[in-house]
């Protein structure tokens, strides 16, 4: 049956047109998935930048705030302070006293300072502190200092000015109640620069109040470390700011000012955790990735509940994907034009022609991208043959941009998987201390009872507390993950410290042998690869009489370290698997402390394997780092 020339026309171009309709539809769809995980990505990453720089400021903030707290333990103050307050006892009246001394300072800017030598050398000293952080740092440090009695009384103003009597004023008020005072970022006039007030309450030995000293550190030294990170990720579309607990920036556009209105977008900060990130309106072309981190202080810092965020404008990796796009639709809409013009060229009979183009078409379908089309006379069979085989190689440069985003895309989720572990981490450190709370209960409890039921449920609860303790620090040794801190050590010292960590049953020995090998390394972490290799071995042997023997030996710049036990055995089934996270032969285990050997090791250039018969787990570590 002859088939109408017009009829063939119109099926091709429907074909052809559907064809490339498709494969435009799914390029963008996945083109457009691809981009929304890259998104999260970026905004994942800047969270992890900001939470760093928080931390960072939070912890250099302490470390500033700690080096002046250590001022008010020295004896020359607590000296200048008892002599001062031992003159003001003498004084009948010292609230009219300080009023007269306040208006003989308003009169002749004189400060009536009481006390002997030891007032002017104390102020000295001071002078001499401020002097060296300003040349230290090379810009002002610390704009006012001074220190005041027990009745509010200035002593030894080093630096600035202030009234001669603080104890009306709130600050002063505050610390002597607290033990210590936090302002709020101020715009000095007198020094036109931002600075923040903070107060120290003073004791003598035995705990009595003696004084205060007050100092007035610049902003420009408490964000001086943060600034330099910021200009480090201020590129790809990156700007850093930082904001107060009302919302409005401390530091923006690589200047530290203090604003006067909240940035826009603070409610949505306020709605979320202490972290995280979120994207401002805009289309594909044109969006905003808000990543942020709130303070949560450092050891004594509280902190100042500041937050910093990192805006993420489009980058140049998704300017890539934009371009890419746009090329794939220029070439699908021209595919589809030159489709339709091929197809209303066809003419006369292609049934021969077609079949054999369908064969081709087959082949392709089932992945066999590399196919030649045999040549035909007709000129429009040969352009369809042409393309056919064009579509072959633009299917395989597909299929393999699809193994790509497809790669792209497990690299995402390990990304995830690697931030339920920080967040495991998290969890695991937040239940050591109610641990602690009830295991030092127990003790008390064990402590104060003579009924042996009693201590015996008590006993238990010990045990079950130092199973989850050993549980909690097996996660928290997998998932924590810090730079190493290397240190010298003899290899014999690192044993014997993991062996003395451990509680060793009556019915198992362990031997280490003399040597003098040593190796530079991570103490704290290699002292927790041979507890785990050490508890093992334990556990292994259990209740039977057993021992566990040490081997030291260097070869080259390696030293070798065997771990043999007399248990019995790895089980065959996981003895290919025991290096594996979540592998263990034990019931109670977590099955990551192994795991977390090896990667400790290989941190430091090392290995770890296991033999049996008998057990035996070697460690081969380099003697210096590379």
């Amino acid at each position: 049956m002859q088939v109408h020339p017009l009829k063939i026309s119109l099926v091709i171009i429907a074909v052809m047109f559907s064809i490339s309709l498709t494969f435009t539809i799914v390029g963008l769809v996945t083109f457009d998935l691809s981009v929304q995980e890259i998104k999260k990505l970026l905004g994942s990453r800047n969270e992890g930048f900001a939470f760093n720089m928080i931390q960072g400021l939070d912890k250099h903030i302490e470390k500033r705030l700690l080096d002046f707290k250590d001022l008010t333990k020295l004896e020359l103050i607590q000296l200048a302070l008892i002599n001062s307050n031992e003159e003001f006892k003498k004084i009948e009246d010292v609230k009219s006293y300080l009023n007269i001394r306040e208006q003989d300072i308003a009169n002749t800017g004189i400060f009536p300072f009481i006390g002997t030598a030891v007032g002017e050398v104390l102020i000295h000293e001071l002078e001499d502190t401020v002097e060296f952080y300003n040349e230290e740092y090379n810009y002002d440090v610390i704009q006012e200092l001074f220190v005041t009695n027990a009745y509010g009384a200035n002593v030894a103003l080093a630096y600035g000015t202030s009234d001669y009597s603080q104890s009306d004023e709130e600050w002063w008020q505050v610390t002597k109640e607290n033990g210590s005072y936090k302002g709020r970022v101020d715009f000095n006039e007198d020094y036109e620069t931002y600075s923040i007030d903070f107060a120290y309450r003073i004791d003598d030995m035995d705990g009595n109040f003696i004084g205060i000293m007050r100092v007035m550190i610049t902003l420009d030294d408490l964000l001086s470390e943060f600034v330099e990170e910021s200009n480090l990720l201020t590129s790809s579309g990156r700007s850093v700011l930082l904001l107060d607990e009302t919302g409005n920036s401390i530091y923006s556009d690589e200047i530290i000012t203090l604003s006067s209105s909240p940035v826009p977008y603070f409610t949505k900060i306020t709605r979320g955790g202490e972290s995280g990130y979120f994207q401002l309106k805009g289309d594909f072309d044109d969006f905003s990735l808000i990543s942020y981190a709130q303070s949560t202080g450092y050891k004594t810092f509280e902190g100042f509940e500041w937050i910093v965020v990192i805006e993420q404008d489009k980058s140049s990796i998704l300017a890539e994907f934009v371009e890419l796009r746009n090329s794939i639709l220029i070439a699908s809409i021209a595919g589809m034009i030159a489709s339709v013009i091929g197809a209303l060229l066809i003419s006369g009979t292609v049934s021969s022609p077609l079949k054999q183009l369908t064969k081709t078409a087959r082949s392709i379908s089932k992945g066999n991208f590399d196919v030649k089309v045999r040549k035909s006379r007709i000129d429009e069979i040969q352009t369809i043959s042409s393309s056919i085989e064009k579509m072959a190689n633009d299917l395989e440069k597909l299929v393999e941009t699809e193994k790509q985003l497809a790669e792209a895309h497990v690299k995402i989720k390990n990304e995830r998987l690697s931030a339920i572990g920080e967040l495991a981490a998290s969890m695991a450190h937040d239940l050591k201390n109610p641990l602690a709370t009830i295991k030092s209960s127990a003790i008390i409890l064990q402590k104060n009872t003579k009924d042996v039921e009693l201590y015996e449920v008590v006993d238990r609860m010990n045990r079950a507390i130092e199973r989850m303790s050993h549980q909690i620090n097996d996660v928290l040794n997998y998932v924590r993950i810090t730079p190493l801190e290397f240190e010298q050590i003899k290899v014999t010292d690192l044993l014997y410290m993991a062996k003395n960590s451990l509680t060793i049953p009556d019915n198992v020995s362990i031997s280490i042998p003399e040597s003098d090998i040593q190796i530079k390394c991570d103490i704290e972490k290699l002292e927790i690869v041979f507890i785990n290799i050490f508890l093992n071995a334990i556990q292994a042997i259990g209740t039977d009489v057993g021992k566990i023997e040490c081997s030291i030996k260097q070869k080259d710049s390696t030293v070798i370290i065997d771990v043999k036990d007399s248990g019995p055995g790895i089980p065959d089934e996981i003895f290919s698997k025991i290096f594996d996270p979540l592998v263990s032969s034990k019931q109670k285990g977590t099955g990551l402390g192994l795991s977390t050997c090896k990667n400790v090791l290989e941190q430091h250039g090392g290995s770890i394997s296991a033999h049996n018969d008998p057990t035996i787990f070697t460690v081969n570590l380099p003697i210096s780092p590379k």
